[in-house]
């Protein structure tokens, strides 16, 4: 397991982009978009480490398509190219994601279920539309993809097919 540098010792883009409180925000708009979509209380822990990764990594969000309309299986295999170097991030980024649900779980922004999904806590951790048209533009797409991401990924099938189309096996 990769250990975190102090804040301030991380370099000063890591430390905004990977925060906790960040992270954190970012797994309760993929869970509030997830579970709308899906009609389902929650979402299986494992598709918040797979999501995020591609929301925060510029080249990957820049290719998603606009809506879900696309299978993600189809976006997939016409776009082999994203899965290169995704398992090194998704790595890397890990520790990020599990400080950032953590500090949602403290926040009570984030919960788990009896089943060990993740669920969306008793308050609201969302990025309002106040937030969102003062952020820079990159802020504010990698917050629409991870929306979108959620949406997409609940019509894809379990989570389990959804990680298996990424190269995540658990």
């Amino acid at each position: 397991m990769t250990t975190l540098e102090a804040w301030d010792h991380r370099p000063i883009e890591e430390a905004h982009l990977f925060n906790p409180a960040f992270c954190g925000a970012l797994a309760y708009e993929f869970l509030k978009s997830y579970t709308k979509a899906a009609a389902k209380p929650g979402a299986d822990l494992p598709l918040i480490f797979c999501a995020l990764p591609i929301c925060l990594h510029m080249e990957s969000r820049r290719k998603l398509p606009s809506s879900t309309a696309t299978s993600l299986y189809t976006w997939l295999q016409r776009r082999p190219e994203t899965l290169v170097g995704y398992a090194v991030r998704a790595r890397d980024l890990a520790p990020y994601i599990k400080q950032g649900l953590s500090f949602g779980i403290a926040r009570q922004t984030l919960a788990f279920g009896e089943n060990g999904a993740v669920l969306l806590g008793e308050k609201r951790a969302a990025f309002t539309p106040k937030f969102l048209e003062a952020a820079t533009a990159e802020v504010r797409d990698i917050v629409m993809s991870t929306r979108m991401l959620g949406r997409w990924f609940a019509g894809a099938g379990t989570a389990a097919t959804v990680l298996a189309a990424w190269g995540i096996t658990v």
